[in-house]
This record gives C-alpha cells, sequence and structure tokens, in this order.
C-alpha cells in the first residue's frame, strides 16, 4: 500500500495479485485514503470469490463472445464489425488461451505484426479496441489485469482527405434520377454523416410544415443516440416532397429497397456504395463517397460563402455533447442562412 500527499490531496495505490490498482482523483485526509485502500481490496477480492467457482470460462474466445453481444446492443454497426474484426485476429493469434494468461509482451507482438502487415493507423485502432475489451472483463467480471496498459500508441500521420471539387458533386447531383438525386441531395443539403440518412423515417426525422430534417448520432460514449434539427432549405424541401409522393407504400423509412421483387424490398438502405460509384462513373469524375460530400459542404461553406466556423460547426453539428444527453434539440433555424447557401442556385454563382 502506498499513500503520498500532494498539493491538491492525497493520492492512494496499492498492489494486489501482481495488480497496480491506483484511486482515481484526490482525497482531503489520509484517513480517507486508508479507507479507501481498505474498501478497494474488499471489492476486488469480494469479485474475484464471486466469480472463482468451476464454471467461471475466462477463455478469450468465450469472453469476446459475451463482450461482442454487449457491444451489439451499445454500438453502432461499423463500431461492432470493427471490434468483431479485432477480436476474431486476436483470437486466432493467442489461442483460446485465459485472459488472465496474455502478457503485455503477447500483446505488443500482435500490435507490431498489424502495424508491419497493415499500417501504424490500424494498429492503434487494435490497441484501443483490445484495451476496451479488457475495461469490460474488469468492470463485469472484477479481474484486475490488463496487459495492454504499458502497449504505447503507434506514432503515424494522418492521411490527408483528398479536397472533391464542388463541380464533381454538382455533376453527380445532375445526372442522378429519381429516388437517387433525392438520396445524393439530401447528403448536399445537410452534410449529415452517412447512417444518419439512412436512418431517415417519415415520422420522426421529416417535417414539412416546420421545414426541418432531424440528424442522429451515436457518437457518443455512452452509445446512447443523440438527435438534432436542421433547416430544410428550398432545394432539399422539393426533393423530400417529391420522395413524399414517390414513396414506398407501407414502409415507414424515406429512403428504402424500391423494387418489389427483392427480399430487402420496403427495408432501409445500409451502403449503397455502387450507386454513387456509378453516378461518379456516368459523370465522369473521379470516384467519391459519402463522408467525402460531407467534408466537402464544410469546405464551400467556409472558403467560398465565407460562412463563419461557429456557424458551420452548427450544420454539422460538431458541438460535445454530455454523456447523458439522449435530445440535443438546439434552435434549427439558427442554421437556416448557412443552408440556403447549399442550394444549387447559389452553388452556381461560385463556381
Amino acid at each position: 500500500m502506498s499513500i503520498w500527499k500532494t498539493k491538491w490531496g492525497y493520492r492512494a495505490e496499492f498492489m494486489l495479485n501482481g495488480e497496480r490498482i491506483r484511486a482515481q482523483g484526490f482525497f482531503k485526509y489520509k484517513d480517507e485514503a486508508r479507507q479507501w485502500v481498505k474498501d478497494e481490496k474488499e471489492r476486488v477480492k469480494e469479485n474475484q470469490k464471486r466469480y472463482s467457482s468451476q464454471d467461471r470460462d475466462l477463455g478469450v474466445w468465450s469472453l469476446a463472445q459475451k463482450y461482442l453481444a454487449d457491444c451489439k446492443i451499445n454500438f453502432g454497426i461499423k463500431t461492432f464489425d470493427e471490434k468483431r474484426y479485432c477480436l476474431e485476429r486476436f483470437y486466432k493469434f493467442v489461442g483460446d488461451v485465459s485472459v488472465i494468461d496474455i502478457s503485455p509482451p503477447m500483446i505488443l507482438e500482435f500490435i507490431n505484426e498489424r502495424a508491419k502487415s497493415k499500417s501504424a493507423n490500424s494498429a492503434n485502432k487494435d490497441r484501443k479496441n483490445i484495451k476496451a475489451f479488457y475495461s469490460w472483463i474488469q468492470q463485469i467480471y472484477g479481474v484486475m489485469h490488463d496487459p495492454t496498459a504499458p502497449i504505447k500508441m503507434k506514432r503515424h500521420e494522418k492521411q490527408v482527405r483528398r479536397l472533391i471539387p464542388i463541380q464533381d458533386i454538382l455533376k453527380v447531383l445532375l445526372i442522378a434520377q429519381g429516388h437517387d438525386r433525392v438520396l445524393i441531395g439530401a447528403y448536399w443539403h445537410t452534410g449529415a454523416r452517412k447512417s444518419e440518412i439512412f436512418r431517415w423515417t417519415w415520422v420522426d426525422d421529416i417535417n414539412f410544415e416546420e421545414r426541418w430534417v432531424r440528424l442522429g448520432t451515436q457518437k457518443s460514449r455512452t452509445g446512447e443516440m443523440v438527435y438534432e434539427k436542421l433547416w430544410m432549405n428550398d432545394d432539399l424541401q422539393k426533393l423530400l416532397l417529391w420522395q413524399w409522393t414517390n414513396r414506398h407504400p407501407t414502409s415507414p423509412f424515406v429512403f428504402c429497397h424500391m423494387d418489389p421483387k427483392s427480399k430487402l424490398y420496403g427495408k432501409p438502405f445500409v451502403s449503397r456504395r455502387k450507386l454513387l460509384k456509378s453516378l461518379c462513373e456516368n459523370a465522369g469524375v473521379e470516384p467519391f463517397g459519402y463522408h467525402d460530400i460531407r467534408h466537402s459542404v464544410a469546405k464551400y461553406l467556409n472558403d467560398l460563402q465565407k460562412v463563419g466556423l461557429k456557424k458551420v460547426q452548427q450544420v454539422l453539428r460538431h458541438r460535445r455533447q454530455s454523456t447523458t444527453e439522449i435530445y440535443v434539440e438546439g434552435n434549427y433555424t439558427t442554421t437556416q442562412e448557412a443552408i440556403s447557401l447549399l442550394e444549387l442556385a447559389n452553388v452556381q454563382k461560385c463556381i
């Protein structure tokens, strides 16, 4: 046990089964620090005792499946797939051993192999996902073992995103027809993330009378959906009115599979990568992705229309959210002027 005084108060830590456990924050009095050490030791021992029965399975594969089942509920599809892919490779690398038998050198070797075969950034993602896995094990099973603790992040250079010419996006918007044109237009006129548009439903996310669309994202530490409303400019209103007139007869989703012969008829889209690639080819422009449109919206508003960074932040909804918030209503009309600049008539004036 170690207790020491700092200018902010007392700190405390202790060793248990070879693991160092340190209190978060500071204690005003030394007796409080001593009491924390006593209580924390009892808590950890109780957790270990509770899960020390013979039916307790600490194998990597078993715990990974339980962890992923929890992640599937709390995270989006993209995040879940990233965690699943990482743990599948990790299991193949270490074998079905107990999680407490995995050492820092084993983690380091796995991370280094990923850095060599892929990139430093990919290695850092694996480190992050394995660390989250062990953090979950500590919280649920009380196993105070984290072999990822000594592993440092790899240095890497962030790739510069290719800037998409506004003319290219305009060509794709003009060549797209029907439901496809509404979909691509929705991304341009909102600067939304890819999954946000695919989740749109007529009842919850589109309001023609008050002229707003609602966008939701799971970019929060709790994994909860956070919603914000954005002004619906004239172009987007016309597109969505056309979509409403030509909507699926029973599906609640704004964008869904419209082929009656398809098994997915009426179900929402998930990717649609081939659509955008095909449109770019037909328009004779270099292929770009949905998220590139979001970046181009920010660049267009800030550089060409001289919209201030704070207003662009509001349009892209980059404000920090509390982890306990579910809805962030805000005042969607504050972005009306900026959103109106995305109308094609205003775009053509700048190019």
